[in-house]
C-alpha cells in the first residue's frame, strides 16, 4: 500500500468536513479495533485526545503529525468522537455520504 502524505490527508478531512460528509481513513490495528478503512464523521482537530484537548483551527494552526483527529466511527454504539494520530492515518478518501453532526464540526 503507498501511504499518502499527512497534508493531503488533512486536506481530504477539512473538504468532506465543511461539505458535512464523512470521510474514510485507513488506520492501523488498535487495542480496540483491528487495521483497515473506517468510515468517519470529521469534528475536530487536538494537541492531545480526551475533552481537554487543545483545539487547533485548520487552516490556521501549525498542524503535525502527532497532531489528533476526533470522529464519529459510523456504526460505533459508544456515542463519543475516536481519536485518531493524524501521522498513523495511511490513507483517506472522501465518501460524499452526508451525516447530522452530533456536535459542532470544528473545520
Amino acid at each position: 500500500m503507498v501511504y499518502m502524505d499527512y497534508r493531503e490527508i488533512l486536506k481530504i478531512i477539512a473538504k468532506a468536513a465543511q461539505s458535512i460528509e464523512t470521510v474514510e481513513i485507513y488506520y492501523p490495528k488498535t487495542e480496540k479495533s483491528k487495521a483497515g478503512w473506517r468510515e468517519v464523521e470529521p469534528y475536530s482537530l487536538t494537541i492531545n485526545p480526551g475533552e481537554g484537548g487543545e483545539h487547533l483551527i485548520y487552516g490556521q494552526d501549525r498542524l503535525s503529525p502527532g497532531h489528533i483527529f476526533n470522529g464519529y466511527t459510523v456504526g460505533n454504539r459508544k456515542k463519543h468522537c475516536n481519536s485518531f494520530i493524524i501521522g498513523k492515518i495511511k490513507k483517506a478518501r472522501l465518501t460524499n455520504n452526508k451525516f447530522k453532526p452530533k456536535w459542532s464540526v470544528e473545520f
